[in-house]
Order: structure tokens, then sequence, then C-alpha cells
């Protein structure tokens, strides 16, 4: 009779690990998929800002085309770099392209400061306007967004979670927002000239 009651013990345990397991399982692969979805959000706000300015720079050009035309260098650098956008098919390539857009973008503004008529044009003042504010938009999101994907690859890194995430197919994601890497390089300073 004893032996009954151990092996009753013994199955009743590992019928405990195997409910507890399952039910680790499950909560871990509900909150992988809740932070994925999250990460997939955030990554559509980026979207809505990227295409409010891809929007704004067709008008931003067309304003600046009438008093630059000697300028054709960074308009078309614009236009390359915005096809390199609308080309993306990926998460990666839309991340990227947007990274070039972005340099693309900077000497566009400070044309303004070669030419005074351009500035006072108020066509081109609200244009830029919107396109700052769109800027910095973008910039909030994908800070948003990089915070999203970081929270999801920390909680598929951790122990007991990665076990998990393997097994139900989640896998650390790699495409974060990154700085321009010439950016890292400071500028020459020469007070000589």
């Amino acid at each position: 009779m004893k032996g009954l009651w151990v092996a009753l013990g013994l199955v009743g345990a590992i019928v405990l690990v195997l409910i507890f397991g399952a039910g680790s399982y499950i909560s871990t692969k509900n909150a992988l998929v809740q932070k994925n979805e999250d990460v997939d959000a955030a990554y559509a706000q980026v979207n809505v800002q990227q295409q409010r300015r891809m929007d704004l720079i067709p008008n931003l050009v067309a304003s600046v085309k009438g008093y630059v035309s000697e300028e054709t260098t960074v308009l078309t650098n614009i236009a390359n770099a915005r096809a390199g956008v609308l080309g993306a098919t990926d998460r990666a390539s839309s991340i990227q392209a947007n990274q070039k857009l972005d340099v693309a973008i900077s000497p566009l503004l400070r044309l303004q400061e070669a030419y005074p008529n351009l500035k006072s044009s108020e066509q081109f003042r609200t244009l830029t306007d919107e396109l700052a504010g769109t800027e910095n938009r973008i910039s909030i999101e994908r800070r948003r967004y990089d915070q999203t994907l970081r929270d999801y690859n920390v909680y598929v890194q951790q122990f007991p979670n990665s076990f998990f995430a393997g097994f139900a197919g989640f896998h650390y994601r790699n495409e974060y927002f990154k700085g321009d890497a010439s950016n890292a390089v400071a500028p020459k300073v020469d007070f000589g000239k």
C-alpha cells in the first residue's frame, strides 16, 4: 500500500510540474505575442510620420526650385533618397533608406542661408516649419520604436523566456534605427581663411 501512495505522489508531482510548465509556456508566449505586436505598432507610427515627410518633400523641393536653379545636386540627392524609401521592400531596408533621406534633407534646409529671398518666401517658410515639425515627430516615434524593440529583445533573451521564445519561434530582432556614421567625425574648423 505504501508503494501505491509513493507512486501516486510521484505521478501527482509530475502532473504539477507539467501543468506549471505548460502555464509558464502559455503565459510567456502570450507576452511575446503582445510585445511583438507592440514593436509592429510602434514601427507603424514611425512609418506614418515618415510618410508625412515623404508627402511634404515634393512640395518643398518645388518651392525651392523656383529660387535655386543651380542647386540641382541637393535636389537630385533628395529625389534619389526619396525613391530609395519608396523602393524599400522590408523593414531593415526602409530604416536604412530613411536614414539616407535624413542626410539628404539637411542641405536643403541650409539653402535658406544662401538665398535670402527663399527664406522670405511664405510657402518655403510654411513648408520648412511643417518639415521641422515632422522631423521632430519622426525622432520621437523612432525613439519609442527603439524602446519598444529593446523591451521585446530583453524579454526574448531573459531566462526562461529565451527557452520558450525559441520554441515558439520568437527571436532577437536587430531592426534599430541607428545614427548616421558620418556624424561621428567632428567637423574641421579653420579660422585661418
